[in-house]
């Protein structure tokens, strides 16, 4: 079933209209390839001249075509994939996850170093409490809050419109189909978006509803790709445009805008970019889309002294605020 996305007003003089600050001077348009899958159908991406934010002005009728069942399987990797036995492989897990709590030794974080966990340093650093309720949207199938479940957080819920059905895990973590105008008169401490956000036909919405549900006190963490060197270097080709899955793609002051026009205020940016924006962009400027390599790791197409000299570079542009992808920490005014 298709999704219904805003429309892109079209003006007299032919202008496109930014979605985000409604500047329509100097806006230019982009068309950019589906890669991911294969499909390589076109769509056309405004990019405003004003607040920088990248948004799509073409969506298909049916976007659901463009999520597979094993979509996951194509994104970004951010869990562990330590190749053992499955009766050790949790163990490990549950060991490197500790590392990030500061119940560190030198296995957690041996393993850490080497498998990180970008959601979790993120949801580290806003000192949740143990008891705070935690709401994770467009989570999958929760496996983030199955990890936080064996770390101690008891007050876990999901909500994912994707996904087939509800989940029940029995570990006691819940993900809900559904989204959040279905979660009306409830409160939370933490709300989270990993990833997810970018893929909302309305963001201005969606952030209001998070302002509704937020509790006094309360934090909403975001983490999203960012036009930052890589669009620069990388054009249309650049990896995180993801072309028609992606609807908006933020600067830091078209994020902070939209936060701001809800009664947001953004506390903290910091920037988790990582090779995956070289590695992968490297290989659409050829014309490889992700699905002809998807089974085979990124060692094998490209060297190890590349794929070093690409993590340098990323932790280089995280530390510019440069990179492709950043955490966004957000209260209420």
């Amino acid at each position: 079933m298709g999704l219904s996305l805003p429309a892109v007003h079209n003006q007299p003089d032919g202008g496109w209209v930014c979605e985000i600050c409604q500047n329509k001077k100097g806006n230019k348009i982009h068309s950019v390839r589906e890669m991911m899958l294969g499909f390589r159908d076109k769509f056309r991406y405004l990019e405003c001249e004003a607040c920088g934010c990248l948004q799509l002005l073409n969506p298909p009728r049916d976007m659901a075509r463009y999520y597979p069942s094993d979509y996951t399987a194509f994104c970004g990797n951010e869990r562990s994939q330590i190749v053992l036995l499955q009766r050790i492989r949790h163990y490990l897990r549950k060991r490197r996850n500790q590392s990030f709590l500061k119940r560190q030794d030198w296995l957690g974080r041996l393993l850490a170093r080497r498998y990180d966990h970008l959601q979790l340093k993120a949801f580290v650093r806003i000192g949740a409490r143990q008891e705070a309720r935690i709401l994770d949207v467009g989570c999958g199938s929760g496996t983030f809050l199955m990890d936080l479940k064996e770390l101690g957080y008891e007050n876990l819920l999901g909500v994912d419109r994707f996904i087939p059905q509800s989940i029940a895990c029995s570990c006691g973590v819940r993900v809900m189909k559904g989204a959040l105008e279905d979660l009306v008169d409830t409160s939370w401490d933490v709300i989270m978006f990993h990833h997810s956000f970018e893929h909302m036909p309305d963001p201005a919405r969606v952030l209001q509803r998070v302002v509704d549900l937020l509790a006094p006190g309360g934090r909403c963490l975001i983490r999203i790709p960012v036009v930052g060197w890589a669009w620069k270097h990388y054009g249309v080709n650049w990896v995180q445009l993801d072309a028609p899955r992606h609807l908006f793609l933020h600067t830091e002051t078209s994020l902070r805008m939209l936060a701001g026009a809800v009664g947001l205020d953004v506390q903290n940016v910091s920037y988790d970019s990582n090779e995956y924006q070289f590695w992968v962009s490297e290989l659409y400027m050829r014309d490889v889309t992700l699905a002809s390599v998807r089974m085979r790791a990124p060692r094998n197409v490209f060297s190890k002294s590349t794929l070093r000299d690409f993590r340098s570079r990323a932790a280089r542009l995280n530390s510019e605020r440069r990179g492709d992808a950043a955490v966004f920490e957000l209260i209420k005014l």
